[in-house]
């Protein structure tokens, strides 16, 4: 599944207000799949630019649950300043905190992404997107299935 956000930007910088330095986006996904099957989120991949300067740090983090239950597993990169470049990077799920959909139900996938800057210098920038060229970001997501 390819999910694509427009205008995903978070931003850092001494005449940037705070709220710019983390965006959030949750989503909710209905999936519809066979009966006596189950799904897992595995692992998900991210496209965007990162500019950092020295002592900024960038993170890209989703974390993915199924409506109605507890467990929950998240996928996270950090960049570091300084640096100005693309970036593509793949994410994996921890083995031992894999979520498993609902078994004989459509279970409803959360996911809540978010992207967002830090540093302790108040006159250091950055910028965290999700695409470089059309400021879209994209983001992969990779599932594993099982027979219940």
């Amino acid at each position: 599944m390819t999910l694509i956000f427009d205008s995903y930007v978070a931003a850092l910088g001494p005449s940037t207000s705070i709220l710019e330095n983390r965006k959030n986006c949750q989503l909710n996904v209905g999936l519809r799949y066979p009966g006596g099957f189950q799904y897992s989120v595995f692992s998900a991949d991210y496209r965007g630019y990162a500019a950092l300067d020295k002592g900024v740090t960038g993170t890209q983090k989703s974390t993915y649950y199924f409506s109605g239950q507890s467990q929950q597993t998240s996928t996270q990169t950090d960049f570091y300043g300084p640096m100005s470049k693309d970036y593509l990077i793949h994410d994996e799920a921890e083995v031992t905190s894999t979520i498993w959909s609902p078994c004989g139900a459509q279970g409803l996938l959360n996911i809540n992404s978010q992207v967002r800057l830090t540093s302790t210098d108040s006159k250091a920038k950055g910028v965290l997107t999700t695409d470089s060229i059309d400021t879209k970001f994209t983001q992969k997501i990779y599932y594993k299935w099982r027979k219940c």
